[in-house]
C-alpha cells in the first residue's frame, strides 16, 4: 500500500466513549499513530458494555463495541493518578503533535493537563477538546453526553409525531457519530496552520452545536418568519405522500418520497390509481396535503402486497425516489452496495477472533485507509515507552515495578 495520508503523526488519545474513541480512530485507521491512554482502574465505558455472550464481566478486552471505535491505535495503561505517571506524561507530550481528549471540562487542567500547561512544555503542541456544552458559557463545567446534546440542540424537539412526545433515537447516538467528524476536521486545519506559522492552538469542540446545525432548516425559519417548526413524523411540507409504508414480511418497509407532478402521476400509475389524478383530494399537492392520512392508508394498502424490495424497483423505475428501509441484517449480509466498496473489513482480534469491523465511509484514491484491529488494555506499554520515546529499560522497570502502568 502507499504510505498512509497521516504518516508519521502523533497523537496522545484520552478518548472516552464513542466521541472521543472515534477522534482519534479517524486519524489512526489513516495512518496516524496513535497512542490511546487509558487504565485498568477505571476503564472506558466502552470496555466493560457487554453486547454479546462471549464478552465477560471480568475481561476488558473482549467487548466488540470498543474494538469497533478504536481500532488501529496502540494503548497505553497508566494511572495518571500516581504520584510517578508526571514522568511519563511529560514524555508523551513532548512526543505528541496533538492531544485530544473529552473528559468533563476542567478535567484535564486538574490533572496538571490543561493547554496552558502543556504549551509550557511543547510550544506548538495542537489540543482538542469535546465536550457536550463547549469550554466556555454558563454551562462550561457541566458533565453531559449525547442525549444532553440532543435536547438542549433542538434536534429532539423535531424528532417523533406531531400528538407525541419527542422521540431519543436508540441506535448509534447521533452526537458521538457526528462531533469526531468536525474534530478531526478541525484538528487537520490547526495542523496546517502549524505547517505555516510554526503555531500550536486550543481546539473547542461542542456536541450541542454540532447538533444544532442538523436543524438548519428549522432555526432559518424561525429567523426569518418567526414560524416554529414542530414534529412532523416522516411528512414535508413539499411532498405527499413522504414516509415509509409496510410491505410484505416481518416488519419490512419502503420509503417513498413524491415531490413533483410528474412523480404523482407516476406513483399513480405503478399503484394501479390512475383514477387518484382525477381525484379533486388528490389533484394537488396542497390538496394532497390536506388529505394525507388517507392518501398515506392508500399507499399503504398496496405497499403491503409486495415486498420492500419489488416496492422499490417499482418505484424507482418510474422515476419515483424509493428506497428499502434496511436493517442491520440487510447492511451486512445483502446490501451489494457495500459489499463493493467494503464497508465491512474482517479482522482478528486477539481475544475475540475474527470479526467485521466498520471501514471509512469515505475512501483515498492514492492512500486508502488501512484499518487494523484495537488493542487490548495496555497491549502496546512496553513498546511506547522503550521504542517510540526511548525510554531506557532500567527507567521503565522502575515506573512498571512501582505500579504506574496499572
Amino acid at each position: 500500500m502507499s504510505e498512509s495520508a497521516l504518516n508519521g503523526l502523533k497523537i496522545l488519545d484520552f478518548g472516552w466513549v464513542m466521541s472521543g474513541a472515534s477522534i482519534g480512530k479517524h486519524l489512526a485507521d489513516n495512518g496516524a499513530t496513535v497512542i490511546r491512554v487509558e487504565t485498568a482502574s477505571r476503564p472506558c465505558t466502552l470496555r466493560v458494555d457487554r453486547q454479546i455472550s462471549v464478552s465477560k464481566a471480568t475481561s476488558l478486552d473482549d467487548k466488540p463495541v470498543f474494538t469497533w471505535f478504536n481500532t488501529s491505535k496502540l494503548s497505553l495503561s497508566l494511572n495518571m493518578r500516581h504520584s510517578r505517571s508526571r514522568e511519563m506524561l511529560d514524555k508523551l507530550v513532548r512526543w505528541a503533535d496533538v492531544i485530544s481528549e473529552n473528559y468533563t471540562p476542567g478535567t484535564m487542567n486538574k490533572l496538571g493537563l490543561g493547554y496552558e500547561q502543556l504549551c509550557r512544555l511543547k510550544p506548538d503542541i495542537i489540543m482538542v477538546s469535546a465536550s457536550a456544552f463547549g469550554q466556555t458559557g454558563p454551562l462550561a463545567q457541566e458533565w453531559g453526553m449525547d442525549g444532553s446534546a440532543l435536547t438542549l440542540s433542538g434536534r429532539l424537539y423535531l424528532t417523533g409525531w406531531p400528538d407525541q412526545e419527542p422521540v431519543m433515537t436508540t441506535c448509534a447516538p447521533f452526537a458521538d457519530i457526528v462531533t469526531p467528524v468536525f474534530a478531526s476536521s478541525a484538528i487537520l486545519a490547526a495542523l496546517d496552520y502549524r505547517r505555516r506559522t510554526g503555531r500550536g492552538q486550543y481546539i473547542d469542540v461542542s456536541m450541542t452545536e454540532v447538533c444544532s446545525r442538523s436543524i438548519a432548516p428549522a432555526l432559518l425559519d424561525w429567523a426569518a418568519n418567526r414560524n416554529l417548526q414542530k414534529r412532523t413524523g416522516n411528512r414535508l411540507p413539499y411532498a405527499a405522500p413522504h414516509g415509509v409504508f409496510p410491505c410484505s414480511g416481518d416488519d419490512r418497509w419502503c420509503a417513498i418520497a413524491v415531490f413533483t407532478e410528474e412523480e404523482w402521476s407516476a406513483f399513480c400509475r405503478v399503484t394501479g390509481h390512475a383514477d387518484l389524478c382525477r381525484d379533486k383530494r388528490f389533484a394537488t399537492l396542497e390538496s394532497r396535503k390536506k388529505n394525507e392520512d388517507e392518501l398515506e392508508k392508500l399507499t399503504s394498502e398496496w405497499t403491503r402486497r409486495y415486498t420492500a424490495e419489488e416496492v422499490m424497483i417499482r418505484m424507482q423505475e418510474a422515476g419515483v425516489a424509493a428506497g428499502v428501509v434496511q436493517n442491520a441484517r440487510d447492511i451486512l449480509e445483502k446490501d451489494p452496495q457495500l459489499k463493493e466498496r467494503g464497508f465491512i473489513k474482517d479482522l482478528k482480534h486477539p481475544v475475540l477472533g475474527e470479526f467485521g469491523h466498520l471501514t471509512p465511509a469515505y475512501k483515498l484514491s492514492k492512500t486508502p485507509a488501512d484499518v487494523k484491529t484495537s488493542p487490548c488494555l495496555g497491549e502496546h506499554t512496553e513498546y511506547i515507552c522503550t521504542q517510540l520515546l526511548g525510554m531506557a529499560d532500567n527507567d521503565y522497570i522502575s515506573l512498571l515495578q512501582d505500579g504506574v502502568f496499572a
